[in-house]
C-alpha cells in the first residue's frame, strides 16, 4: 500500500518575493495580453454579425417591397439611420437583461418566448462579451505586486491560509481585494470554503511553472 510521508514545507522557485513580483508582473502581462486578444476577436465578430445582419435586413427589405408592392424603388435613404437605432436599442435591452439576471443558470427546457429573445439578443449580447471580457484585465501597481508575492511565498511555507488572515497581512482592504481577485483570476490562487464556512487560500496547481515549487508537497514511497 502506497503510503504519505510528510516533508518539510515547499520552497518557491523564485526565492525572493522581489523576484517574484518580477514573474507576476510577465504573468499579468502575458493574461493582459489575452484578454486584448480576445476582447478584439469579440469585437471584430460583432462587427461582421451587425453587418450581415444589416445586409439580410435589405435584402428582406427589397423582398418585401416586391412582394406587397410598396411605394419604394429601393432600400430607403434612412434606413441605415433606422437600422443603427435598432441596433443601439437592442443593446441596451441586452444590457438590462443582463443586469435583471446576472447569474442565470441553464435550464433543460425554457420557454418559447425565452428561445426567440435569446435569438433576438444574440449579436447584441456578444457586443457587450467586449466590454465583459475587459473587465478581466488586471493591473496591480508596485506595492500590490510586492504584497502579492509575499502572500505566494507565505502559501508556499504554510500550504494554506486562512481569507481573515489576509487582512492582517495586507491592511488596506482595496489593495487586498485587488490582489485576491488578480491572483484567482490568473489562476495563482484558489479559493475554497471548509465545512465550518471558514474561507482558505491555497495556491492553484494550474499556476505558472515558475511560480511552482522546488517539490511536491508529498510523494508516494
Amino acid at each position: 500500500m502506497a503510503v504519505f510521508r510528510d516533508k518539510e514545507p515547499p520552497k518557491m522557485r523564485v526565492r525572493t518575493p522581489q523576484g517574484t513580483a518580477k514573474v507576476l508582473r510577465a504573468h499579468l502581462a502575458q493574461h493582459n495580453r489575452r484578454v486584448l486578444a480576445l476582447a478584439t476577436a469579440t469585437l471584430v465578430a460583432a462587427l461582421a454579425a451587425w453587418a450581415l445582419l444589416y445586409i439580410v435586413s435589405c435584402w428582406v427589405l427589397v423582398l418585401a417591397i416586391a412582394i406587397f408592392d410598396l411605394p419604394f424603388t429601393r432600400v430607403p435613404r434612412h434606413f441605415l439611420l433606422v437600422y443603427v437605432v435598432a441596433a443601439v436599442c437592442g443593446i441596451g435591452v441586452a444590457w438590462v437583461d443582463q443586469r435583471l439576471t446576472p447569474n442565470a443558470r441553464l435550464r433543460d427546457s425554457k420557454t418559447l418566448w425565452e428561445i426567440f429573445m435569446e435569438f433576438l439578443l444574440a449579436v447584441p449580447n456578444m457586443t457587450l462579451a467586449v466590454g465583459g471580457t475587459l473587465g478581466a484585465w488586471q493591473s496591480l501597481s508596485n506595492e500590490e505586486l510586492l504584497g502579492a508575492a509575499e502572500l505566494l511565498h507565505r502559501l508556499g511555507e504554510e500550504k494554506r491560509v486562512p481569507m481573515s488572515g489576509v487582512r492582517l497581512q495586507i491592511t488596506d482592504p482595496d489593495a487586498a481585494v485587488r490582489i485576491l481577485f488578480a491572483l484567482q483570476m490568473t489562476q495563482v490562487i484558489d479559493a475554497y470554503r471548509e465545512p465550518n464556512n471558514e474561507f482558505w487560500l491555497r495556491l492553484n496547481a494550474l499556476r505558472p511553472a515558475n511560480l511552482r515549487m522546488a517539490r511536491e508537497d508529498s510523494a508516494p514511497a
